[in-house]
């Protein structure tokens, strides 16, 4: 039985073994027997042909037949030390194969040094199997054996035609601090400098699976702990076989910080700045994942790949940390504003030096009977920067908010009153959050303006903002809040907070020292000649003035999330915007037909720079006298008969008018012309629109007018001018065919209460 079954696999091998290719022993291709070498663990210890040198690739070996296994023994040289590393590399060299390559690797006895490696490589090319790993016995004998581990265990797979390839080499690890993998061997980092700023680096390898290094520096207490791991910047760069990543241990071996790279295809750049309470021994932890969500697998090692660590030891250069610091409200630095409205101002100087670091300021706002406002805006600055920015986008925050006091969270929550609710974002679930969870604060506090920095937009200055400031009987305390989004994210930079009171004349002239405005009545005047038509005349008797101090505005050219204007996606106003009422007396008794056509611009100053501070945005309410209201002569009209409200706000490009047939998509036209010229921004409505005042309007009598700023491009305040008059009906516009044509006329209809059919329509939706 025996003697049958030890023949048995050279007959098959008789009938089924082929050459490599290119075999100078059958240059035809044809089949030749192949010599079934090294099947035991004695072949392996005692045969020439089953030895290999450290160093040699073994090449043109086969597993040839079903359940083929290959034994190989290696004699570990005598002068390995401690940094020495064991690697062994099989693979077939060939895109396909059907075998998945088990490699073993053995001490003489039999018994498993490590786990076992299999290539499971389906249908794909086959990849490397390789051992990596520390060995430091010198003379040691080692046994390998090779094989396949079938997907389909009644399938077992072999390839008598690929050869496969074996080496097996004793390297140095290039890591010259091994060993240091546990916090008894740390690597002691030597830090050296002047000025208040120590510095030390080193510089190391995650040779082998499982690899973990430690390095140790000391720190006194309240300093400022910088640390950064990162890989060399290699050209070409390899891509690591693992995940870099670190922690930051106190002295007792609790981590302060920790982070990994999230993929393994880029180069890895890991820091952290932390604020040191526990004096003593510090340790900085690296290691490898093989993904950023098992942990239960060891990472690859990779001898080509270097990392670095880099520590600095600085004392803390925020000068309003001080002994206290300003890290909470109780602890905010405080000042009283002096010298009234529109000569008090102050500015604080801080810089976000650590993670996590919030900085409180707070503004005293003395007892003052009229209308003002408070801007602030947060400038950053080139002092500091001791160390490079941590990784990531700058996204810095400004938070602006008063205590609630006499009241609960629930009512700064749900009451105007107390903590008024900005109507820009009210249906954004993030800043209602964010301002019920300043309520839920103890104390209460009210958000009145949020300011997060948009790290895709370098551009976009939105770290800015002005807030109303009712008349106040008592002193009014207002807190800042700097603060990086996440608190993950430092530069170590100064920064200035400033902040300035301001008088508003012209809200103090419409809410005298209350807080409900007053509009006086105007009376609309006409323009009977028409000279500049479309523009009304200019003169005390075709216009109101105002001046537009606080909040965002309304959005309707600018585009946040593209980063334009002076408003970021997520910002927040408790009171979006400075809105003034002006209200025109019509004329009620005109000849009919009554409709008239209505003459509007407006034009806003630039600031003393020249800029351009905002546009204007007009929310019209007229009063139908068809629909008699209860208790009124007439019915409040403020949306189209489409539902939209009836808001007037520059756009420059081709619009529908009102009197547009639907499907003339062609015929479109700019309702506004915009023109800069004598230090204003001057807006006049086409005679394409048809603006128009209706008959039902008309003898309604009155035309309410709120005017507001839209597409903000600065805080700075700038007054408006609006004009307006009314002149006959219809008016005729140029076409696009260079023609002209007129807006809809009377055409002598007669309703069924015996008026006749209405030509304005101006509050037709499109």
């Amino acid at each position: 039985m025996h003697t049958s079954a030890r023949l048995l696999p050279l007959v098959l091998l008789a009938l089924t073994a082929c050459p490599a290719p290119g075999s100078d022993g059958d240059p035809d291709g044809g089949e030749q027997e192949i010599a079934d070498l090294c099947n035991s663990r004695e072949e392996a210890l005692s045969s020439p042909e089953c030895q290999l040198t450290p160093g040699v690739a073994l090449e043109d070996r086969y597993l040839s037949f079903e359940r083929d296994n290959d034994w190989y023994s290696v004699q570990i040289p005598a002068t390995v030390g401690p940094r020495s590393l064991l690697r062994v590399t099989a693979v077939y060299p060939v895109p396909i194969t059907a075998v998945n390559l088990s490699v073993s690797l053995l001490r003489e006895d039999g018994t498993a040094l490590v786990p076992r490696q299999v290539d499971v490589h389906g249908q794909g090319q086959p990849r490397p199997v390789e051992f990596l790993l520390p060995f430091t016995e010198p003379g040691a004998k080692l046994l390998l054996l090779l094989g396949d581990e079938p997907a389909n265990p009644s399938r077992p797979g072999y390839d008598a035609r690929n050869p496969y390839s074996l080496r097996v080499e004793v390297v140095d690890n290039p890591d010259a601090n091994e060993p240091n993998d546990t916090a008894a061997q740390a690597t002691p980092l030597v830090l050296t400098g002047a000025g208040g700023v120590l510095s030390g680096s080193a510089s190391g390898y995650l040779a082998t699976p499982g690899d973990v290094d430690l390095f140790s520096f000391d720190v006194p207490a309240g300093k400022i702990a910088y640390v950064r791991v990162a890989t060399a910047t290699l050209s070409p760069q390899p891509i690591p076989a693992y995940i870099l990543s670190y922690k930051l241990l106190r002295p007792d071996g609790t981590a302060e910080a920790d982070s990994r790279l999230l993929t393994n295809t880029l180069r890895a750049d890991l820091a952290t700045a932390r604020r040191v309470t526990a004096a003593g021994t510090w340790q900085v932890l690296v290691r490898g994942w093989d993904s950023d969500t098992s942990d239960d697998k060891p990472s690859p090692g990779d001898l080509r790949l270097p990392y670095t660590v880099d520590v600095k030891v600085m004392d803390e250069g925020d000068p309003n940390e001080g002994a206290s610091g300003n890290d909470d409200l109780a602890r905010a630095k405080v000042v009283l504003l002096s010298g009234g409205p529109s000569t008090a101002k102050t500015s604080f100087t801080g810089r976000l030096g650590s993670v996590p670091d919030e900085d409180w300021y707070a503004v005293e706002v003395p007892t003052n009977t009229s209308h003002t406002v408070l801007h602030y805006r947060l400038v950053p600055l080139s002092g500091g920067g001791r160390f490079p920015p941590l990784p990531g986008l700058a996204d810095r925050q400004v938070r602006v908010l008063t205590p609630v006091t006499g009241f609960s969270a629930n009512d700064c929550t749900t009451k105007a009153d107390v903590c008024p609710k900005g109507n820009g974002y009210g249906t954004d679930s993030t800043v209602t959050g964010l301002v019920a969870d300043w309520c839920g604060n103890s104390p209460p506090l009210c958000l009145h303006s949020s300011r997060d920095e948009s790290e895709y937009f370098s551009n976009l200055r939105n770290l800015e903002g002005t807030l109303p400031v009712p008349p106040h009987g008592a002193t009014v305390r207002y807190y800042f809040l700097v603060q990086d989004a996440g608190t993950n994210w430092a530069d170590d930079k100064d920064y200035r907070l400033e902040v300035e009171w301001l008088s508003d004349a012209d809200e103090t002239t419409r809410k005298g020292s209350g807080t409900t405005e007053t509009a006086t009545p105007k009376t609309m005047a006409s323009d009977d000649s028409a000279t500049a038509f479309p523009a009304p005349p200019t003169g005390a008797a075709y216009e109101v003035s105002g001046s537009i101090s606080y909040g965002m505005g309304r959005l309707v050219g600018n585009d946040p999330v593209k980063g334009q204007g002076v408003r970021g996606p997520s910002d927040y106003d408790a009171v979006t915007s400075d809105v003034d009422l002006h209200v025109f007396t019509l004329p009620t008794s005109l000849p009919e037909p009554m409709d008239r056509t209505w003459e509007l611009q407006w034009e806003v100053a630039d600031l003393p720079d020249g800029g351009v501070p905002y546009g204007l945005s007009l929310d019209l309410t007229f009063c139908d006298a068809n629909r008699p209201d209860a208790g009124s002569s007439c019915t409040p009209v403020s949306t189209g008969s489409a539902g939209a409200p009836l808001t007037l706000a520059y756009r420059g490009e081709p619009l529908r008018a009102w009197h547009s047939p639907a499907g003339s998509l062609g015929n479109l036209q700019p309702l506004y012309s915009l023109e800069r010229a004598g230090g204003v921004t001057r807006v006049t409505v086409q005679p394409y629109a048809c603006s128009c005042l209706e008959p039902r309007f008309l003898r309604g009598g009155t035309l309410k007018v709120a005017v507001g700023a839209v597409d903000r491009m600065d805080y700075g305040q700038a007054d408006y001018t609006l004009r307006t008059a009314y002149t006959s009906y219809p008016r005729t516009y140029s076409t696009l065919d260079g023609g002209t044509a007129s807006c809809p006329r009377q055409d002598g209809g007669v309703t069924a209460d015996g008026g006749m059919t209405p030509a304005c329509v101006f509050t037709r939706q499109p």
